[in-house]
């Protein structure tokens, strides 16, 4: 199938899953509506109604599961539509920087160190600046949701091999257990109690999606690395230039 036909198709499926989606949170939003109203009625009878905290449990209980399907078809709708990218020269320092920037007081606030260490040169990239954030946020929140040591380590680094420039994300959390490793990137799988199951997923779409690779080692006890390799200014450009005519991607644009 050719590059234009494959980009149709997923935006015909985009545009079904965006249908599905609305079905779905309308009835979604009347059930949280409905549940808050019963909620606030129930708090306001006397306190010696039978079966008073027990019927406001249950509203409370609607609301948060309505609340979760609903962030869960946002993060959906993420993944399966097609999403208008922005193109800019970027430098990857300084985007992995702001996003540090951005989560520095957070992981001070529970014990983490944040040890970065930059390319001594500017990394120009061509990419959508704002969904680099969103992978890097992503991979970010993640090790800080494994964190599990007295002592919470996360290092970040960036460089370039072979005219790639890289990011990479070293935890010293709980690592990912070895039967879960090949499922990381699957849908919907997820580890964590509260887990969508979509964020990896939706961060290997938007790497791959800028031509670029990721990769994950992880040992149990010891931590986890995540490394985005994305191609180099010159390269993404030779690279849409080829989409855009319609031709063949070669395995590596020099």
């Amino acid at each position: 199938m050719s590059v234009t036909g494959t980009r149709k198709r997923l935006a015909d499926l985009g545009a079904v899953a965006s249908g599905l989606a609305h079905e779905i949170r309308n009835p979604l939003n009347s059930l949280y509506i409905n549940s808050q109203i019963l909620a606030e009625m129930l708090t306001a009878l006397p306190e010696t109604t039978d079966r008073k905290e027990e019927l406001l449990s249950l509203a409370r209980a609607n609301m948060k599961v309505t609340r979760r399907l609903n962030d869960i078809l946002s993060e959906f709708l993420r993944f399966a539509r097609p999403t208008a990218t922005e193109f800019v020269v970027a430098d990857l320092n300084r985007v992995v920087a702001d996003t540090l920037r951005f989560l520095e007081v957070d992981f001070a606030r529970r014990g983490i160190e944040l040890d970065s260490s930059f390319h001594p040169e500017p990394l120009p990239l061509f990419a959508d600046e704002k969904q680099l954030r969103q992978v890097l946020l992503n991979i970010l929140l993640n090790a800080e949701e494994a964190m599990d040591k007295e002592q919470k380590v996360v290092r970040v680094t960036t460089g370039s091999e072979r005219g790639r420039p890289f990011v990479r994300i070293t935890d010293n959390g709980r690592g990912i257990p070895r039967e879960d490793r090949k499922q990381i990137f699957q849908l919907f799988f997820s580890t964590r109690k509260n887990g969508t199951g979509l964020g990896l997923p939706i961060v290997r779409k938007i790497v791959r999606e800028h031509g670029g690779k990721i990769g994950i080692r992880s040992r149990e006890g010891r931590g986890t690395t995540v490394t985005i390799s994305l191609p180099s200014e010159v390269q993404s450009k030779a690279r849409i230039k080829l989409q855009a005519e319609g031709r063949s991607l070669p395995e590596k644009v020099r």
